[in-house]
Protein backbone atom coordinates (compact mmCIF):
# COMPACT_ATOMS: atom_id res chain seq x y z
CA UNK A 1 0.00 0.00 0.00
CA UNK A 2 1.24 3.44 -0.88
CA UNK A 3 -0.20 5.62 1.88
CA UNK A 4 -0.53 5.69 5.63
CA UNK A 5 -3.88 4.91 7.24
CA UNK A 6 -6.37 7.63 8.05
CA UNK A 7 -8.29 7.79 11.32
CA UNK A 8 -11.95 8.82 11.26
CA UNK A 9 -14.94 8.40 13.54
CA UNK A 10 -17.28 5.65 12.37
CA UNK A 11 -19.77 5.32 15.24
CA UNK A 12 -19.93 8.03 17.95
CA UNK A 13 -22.53 6.12 20.01
CA UNK A 14 -20.11 3.21 20.30
CA UNK A 15 -16.98 5.38 20.49
CA UNK A 16 -15.62 3.54 17.42
CA UNK A 17 -12.94 4.89 15.11
CA UNK A 18 -12.02 3.42 11.73
CA UNK A 19 -8.58 3.03 10.15
CA UNK A 20 -8.71 3.18 6.33
CA UNK A 21 -6.36 3.62 3.38
CA UNK A 22 -7.28 5.87 0.45
CA UNK A 23 -5.64 3.55 -2.08
CA UNK A 24 -7.48 0.47 -0.73
CA UNK A 25 -11.20 1.30 -0.45
CA UNK A 26 -12.09 -2.41 -0.34
CA UNK A 27 -11.34 -2.82 3.38
CA UNK A 28 -11.09 -0.93 6.68
CA UNK A 29 -10.49 -1.85 10.34
CA UNK A 30 -12.32 -0.66 13.44
CA UNK A 31 -11.13 0.46 16.86
CA UNK A 32 -13.35 0.98 19.91
CA UNK A 33 -11.81 3.39 22.38
CA UNK A 34 -14.20 3.21 25.33
CA UNK A 35 -15.82 -0.18 25.93
CA UNK A 36 -17.56 -1.19 29.18
CA UNK A 37 -16.60 0.08 32.63
CA UNK A 38 -13.01 -0.26 33.85
CA UNK A 39 -12.18 -3.46 35.72
CA UNK A 40 -11.02 -2.41 39.19
CA UNK A 41 -9.49 -4.65 41.86
CA UNK A 42 -8.01 -3.82 45.26
CA UNK A 43 -4.45 -4.99 44.64
CA UNK A 44 -1.87 -3.51 42.24
CA UNK A 45 -0.53 -5.73 39.46
CA UNK A 46 3.02 -6.43 40.61
CA UNK A 47 5.54 -6.11 37.77
CA UNK A 48 3.15 -4.54 35.25
CA UNK A 49 5.69 -1.77 34.54
CA UNK A 50 8.20 -4.42 33.47
CA UNK A 51 6.16 -5.31 30.40
CA UNK A 52 7.85 -4.37 27.08
CA UNK A 53 7.65 -0.63 26.53
CA UNK A 54 8.89 2.19 24.30
CA UNK A 55 10.32 5.65 24.82
CA UNK A 56 7.68 7.81 23.15
CA UNK A 57 6.88 11.28 24.41
CA UNK A 58 4.10 12.03 26.85
CA UNK A 59 0.57 12.58 25.54
CA UNK A 60 0.81 14.75 22.38
CA UNK A 61 -0.98 18.04 21.83
CA UNK A 62 -2.18 19.47 18.53
CA UNK A 63 -3.21 23.11 17.90
CA UNK A 64 -6.76 23.73 16.71
CA UNK A 65 -5.52 25.19 13.44
CA UNK A 66 -4.50 21.66 12.42
CA UNK A 67 -8.07 20.32 12.70
CA UNK A 68 -9.20 18.52 9.58
CA UNK A 69 -12.07 19.89 7.53
CA UNK A 70 -15.36 18.10 8.15
CA UNK A 71 -16.16 15.72 5.33
CA UNK A 72 -17.51 12.23 4.76
CA UNK A 73 -15.44 9.72 2.85
CA UNK A 74 -17.01 9.07 -0.57
CA UNK A 75 -17.25 5.29 -0.21
CA UNK A 76 -18.32 5.03 3.43
CA UNK A 77 -21.19 7.31 4.39
CA UNK A 78 -21.34 8.14 8.05
CA UNK A 79 -17.63 8.58 8.71
CA UNK A 80 -16.75 11.87 10.35
CA UNK A 81 -13.76 13.99 11.35
CA UNK A 82 -15.33 15.49 14.46
CA UNK A 83 -17.91 14.83 17.16
CA UNK A 84 -18.98 16.40 20.47
CA UNK A 85 -21.60 14.79 22.70
CA UNK A 86 -24.67 17.03 22.94
CA UNK A 87 -26.60 15.08 25.60
CA UNK A 88 -25.56 16.32 29.06
CA UNK A 89 -26.95 13.11 30.59
CA UNK A 90 -24.66 10.85 28.59
CA UNK A 91 -22.26 9.18 31.03
CA UNK A 92 -19.37 8.92 28.55
CA UNK A 93 -19.36 12.49 27.12
CA UNK A 94 -17.32 11.31 24.18
CA UNK A 95 -15.63 13.69 21.72
CA UNK A 96 -13.42 13.16 18.69
CA UNK A 97 -11.24 15.34 16.45
CA UNK A 98 -9.21 14.42 13.37
CA UNK A 99 -6.29 16.60 12.27
CA UNK A 100 -5.11 17.60 8.82
CA UNK A 101 -1.78 15.79 9.30
CA UNK A 102 -3.60 12.47 9.73
CA UNK A 103 -3.60 12.30 13.52
CA UNK A 104 -6.76 12.08 15.67
CA UNK A 105 -7.81 12.47 19.29
CA UNK A 106 -10.67 10.92 21.26
CA UNK A 107 -11.81 11.79 24.81
CA UNK A 108 -14.38 10.37 27.18
CA UNK A 109 -15.35 9.50 30.74
CA UNK A 110 -15.01 6.17 32.54
CA UNK A 111 -16.74 4.87 35.64
CA UNK A 112 -19.51 7.53 35.57
CA UNK A 113 -17.03 10.39 35.50
CA UNK A 114 -14.63 9.13 38.15
CA UNK A 115 -11.93 8.92 35.47
CA UNK A 116 -11.26 10.83 32.25
CA UNK A 117 -9.51 9.15 29.34
CA UNK A 118 -7.88 10.54 26.21
CA UNK A 119 -6.47 8.70 23.18
CA UNK A 120 -4.19 10.07 20.49
CA UNK A 121 -3.60 8.32 17.15
CA UNK A 122 -0.63 9.01 14.86
CA UNK A 123 -0.53 7.06 11.55
CA UNK A 124 2.72 5.44 10.40
CA UNK A 125 3.77 3.31 7.45
CA UNK A 126 3.10 0.14 9.45
CA UNK A 127 -0.05 1.16 11.32
CA UNK A 128 -0.96 3.72 13.98
CA UNK A 129 0.98 4.75 17.07
CA UNK A 130 -1.37 5.26 20.02
CA UNK A 131 -1.19 7.14 23.30
CA UNK A 132 -3.75 6.65 26.07
CA UNK A 133 -3.95 8.84 29.16
CA UNK A 134 -6.14 8.35 32.23
CA UNK A 135 -6.74 10.99 34.90
CA UNK A 136 -8.61 9.91 38.01
CA UNK A 137 -10.78 11.98 40.36
CA UNK A 138 -10.73 9.32 43.08
CA UNK A 139 -7.94 7.23 44.59
CA UNK A 140 -7.18 3.99 42.72
CA UNK A 141 -4.95 2.06 45.15
CA UNK A 142 -5.11 -1.25 43.28
CA UNK A 143 -5.44 -1.99 39.56
CA UNK A 144 -7.75 -0.32 37.03
CA UNK A 145 -7.86 -1.86 33.56
CA UNK A 146 -9.70 -0.59 30.47
CA UNK A 147 -10.56 -2.67 27.44
CA UNK A 148 -9.32 -1.71 23.98
CA UNK A 149 -11.07 -3.35 21.02
CA UNK A 150 -9.61 -3.96 17.53
CA UNK A 151 -12.35 -4.99 15.07
CA UNK A 152 -12.08 -7.16 11.93
CA UNK A 153 -15.74 -7.63 10.98
CA UNK A 154 -16.41 -9.23 7.62
CA UNK A 155 -19.23 -9.58 5.12
CA UNK A 156 -21.01 -12.20 7.26
CA UNK A 157 -21.24 -10.02 10.37
CA UNK A 158 -24.19 -7.77 11.16
CA UNK A 159 -24.82 -5.01 8.64
CA UNK A 160 -24.55 -2.17 11.16
CA UNK A 161 -20.98 -3.25 12.08
CA UNK A 162 -19.63 -2.97 8.53
CA UNK A 163 -19.10 0.83 8.40
CA UNK A 164 -16.86 0.33 11.47
CA UNK A 165 -14.86 -2.59 10.07
CA UNK A 166 -15.00 -4.63 6.88
CA UNK A 167 -11.96 -6.79 6.14
CA UNK A 168 -13.03 -10.29 4.99
CA UNK A 169 -9.53 -11.79 4.72
CA UNK A 170 -8.90 -11.13 8.44
CA UNK A 171 -12.44 -11.97 9.57
CA UNK A 172 -12.75 -15.25 11.41
CA UNK A 173 -16.51 -15.12 10.90
CA UNK A 174 -16.02 -15.03 7.12
CA UNK A 175 -13.43 -17.85 7.14
CA UNK A 176 -15.73 -20.05 9.19
CA UNK A 177 -18.70 -19.25 6.95
CA UNK A 178 -16.74 -20.86 4.11
CA UNK A 179 -17.08 -24.27 5.76
CA UNK A 180 -14.11 -24.04 8.12
CA UNK A 181 -15.82 -23.73 11.52
CA UNK A 182 -12.69 -24.49 13.56
CA UNK A 183 -10.23 -22.21 11.77
CA UNK A 184 -8.77 -19.33 13.77
CA UNK A 185 -6.65 -16.43 12.49
CA UNK A 186 -5.58 -15.20 15.95
CA UNK A 187 -2.11 -15.65 17.44
CA UNK A 188 -0.15 -14.74 20.57
CA UNK A 189 3.38 -15.54 21.72
CA UNK A 190 4.06 -18.31 24.25
CA UNK A 191 7.30 -20.10 25.16
CA UNK A 192 9.20 -18.24 22.44
CA UNK A 193 6.87 -19.32 19.62
CA UNK A 194 3.50 -18.49 18.09
CA UNK A 195 0.38 -20.02 19.63
CA UNK A 196 -2.90 -20.02 17.71
CA UNK A 197 -5.90 -19.13 19.87
CA UNK A 198 -8.96 -21.37 19.51
CA UNK A 199 -12.14 -20.19 17.82
CA UNK A 200 -13.90 -20.04 21.18
CA UNK A 201 -13.66 -16.97 23.40
CA UNK A 202 -10.47 -17.18 25.47
CA UNK A 203 -8.55 -14.88 27.80
CA UNK A 204 -4.79 -15.12 28.34
CA UNK A 205 -3.09 -13.14 31.10
CA UNK A 206 0.42 -11.72 31.25
CA UNK A 207 2.39 -12.65 34.41
CA UNK A 208 1.37 -9.47 36.30
CA UNK A 209 -2.24 -9.73 35.10
CA UNK A 210 -3.19 -12.99 36.80
CA UNK A 211 -5.14 -11.32 39.67
CA UNK A 212 -7.42 -9.62 37.14
CA UNK A 213 -8.82 -12.97 35.97
CA UNK A 214 -8.53 -15.04 39.17
CA UNK A 215 -9.36 -18.62 38.06
CA UNK A 216 -10.97 -17.72 34.72
CA UNK A 217 -7.79 -17.37 32.63
CA UNK A 218 -7.07 -19.82 29.82
CA UNK A 219 -3.32 -19.54 30.37
CA UNK A 220 -0.33 -17.23 30.66
CA UNK A 221 1.58 -15.40 27.92
CA UNK A 222 4.71 -13.25 28.36
CA UNK A 223 3.33 -9.99 26.92
CA UNK A 224 0.23 -8.50 25.31
CA UNK A 225 0.96 -8.64 21.56
CA UNK A 226 -2.08 -10.17 19.81
CA UNK A 227 -2.22 -10.69 16.05
CA UNK A 228 -4.48 -11.73 13.16
CA UNK A 229 -2.88 -13.31 10.07
CA UNK A 230 -4.70 -14.14 6.83
CA UNK A 231 -4.89 -17.79 5.75
CA UNK A 232 -2.46 -17.15 2.87
CA UNK A 233 -0.06 -15.30 5.22
CA UNK A 234 -0.16 -12.30 2.90
CA UNK A 235 -1.59 -9.86 5.44
CA UNK A 236 -1.38 -9.50 9.20
CA UNK A 237 -2.65 -7.03 11.75
CA UNK A 238 -2.66 -6.69 15.51
CA UNK A 239 -2.13 -4.46 18.51
CA UNK A 240 0.05 -4.06 21.53
CA UNK A 241 -0.31 -1.91 24.64
CA UNK A 242 2.14 -1.33 27.46
CA UNK A 243 0.87 -2.51 30.87
CA UNK A 244 -1.40 -5.17 29.34
CA UNK A 245 -3.00 -7.36 32.02
CA UNK A 246 -4.63 -9.80 29.59
CA UNK A 247 -5.83 -10.23 26.02
CA UNK A 248 -8.98 -11.88 24.68
CA UNK A 249 -10.58 -12.90 21.40
CA UNK A 250 -13.83 -13.96 19.78
CA UNK A 251 -16.48 -11.40 20.58
CA UNK A 252 -19.57 -10.57 18.45
CA UNK A 253 -17.71 -7.86 16.55
CA UNK A 254 -15.07 -10.41 15.39
CA UNK A 255 -12.42 -8.59 17.38
CA UNK A 256 -9.38 -8.72 19.64
CA UNK A 257 -9.05 -7.09 23.05
CA UNK A 258 -6.30 -5.78 25.30
CA UNK A 259 -7.04 -4.99 28.94
CA UNK A 260 -4.68 -2.15 29.91
CA UNK A 261 -3.92 -1.25 33.53
CA UNK A 262 -3.46 2.39 34.69
CA UNK A 263 -3.35 2.13 38.49
CA UNK A 264 -2.33 2.66 41.20
CA UNK A 265 -3.10 6.37 41.02
CA UNK A 266 -4.01 8.93 43.64
CA UNK A 267 -6.84 11.41 43.20
CA UNK A 268 -5.84 13.97 40.56
CA UNK A 269 -2.99 11.88 39.13
CA UNK A 270 -2.61 10.82 35.49
CA UNK A 271 -0.77 8.07 33.67
CA UNK A 272 0.00 7.77 29.94
CA UNK A 273 0.63 4.43 28.23
CA UNK A 274 1.70 3.74 24.65
CA UNK A 275 0.45 1.25 22.11
CA UNK A 276 0.41 0.48 18.43
CA UNK A 277 -2.03 -0.85 15.86
CA UNK A 278 -0.20 -2.81 13.16
CA UNK A 279 -1.20 -3.59 9.58
CA UNK A 280 1.27 -5.15 7.13
CA UNK A 281 1.30 -6.79 3.75
CA UNK A 282 3.56 -9.44 5.25
CA UNK A 283 3.57 -12.30 7.73
CA UNK A 284 3.19 -12.22 11.49
CA UNK A 285 6.93 -12.87 11.80
CA UNK A 286 7.60 -9.51 10.16
CA UNK A 287 5.10 -7.88 12.52
CA UNK A 288 6.92 -9.47 15.47
CA UNK A 289 10.21 -8.06 14.21
CA UNK A 290 8.69 -4.57 14.03
CA UNK A 291 7.15 -4.92 17.48
CA UNK A 292 10.52 -5.85 18.98
CA UNK A 293 11.98 -2.66 17.50
CA UNK A 294 9.02 -0.49 18.58
CA UNK A 295 8.88 -1.70 22.23
CA UNK A 296 12.46 -2.66 23.08
CA UNK A 297 12.52 -1.86 26.81
CA UNK A 298 12.42 -5.09 28.89
CA UNK A 299 11.71 -6.96 25.65
CA UNK A 300 12.96 -10.53 25.93
CA UNK A 301 10.12 -12.20 23.97
CA UNK A 302 9.99 -15.17 26.30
Amino acid sequence: MSDRPHVVLANPKGQCATFFWTDRPDFHIGYRMIEHQPQIIDQPLSGIDDQPSCELDEFPTQPDELLAAEQTDPWENGWSNSYTEQDPQNKVQFSFRAFADGAARGCGLDNEGKQERELFFRPTDSGVLMWMKMTTHVDLPGACAVQQCLRFSGATNQQWRRPIALIPFLSEFDIQAQGKPNDSLTWVRKDGDWMRLPVQHTRYHTPPGAPMLADTSDGEIPHGLIVRESMDQRYCSGMYWERTAYVSNRHPADCLHSSVDFAPLREGQSRTVHGKFYFLEDSKDKLLEMWRADFPVSNSDL
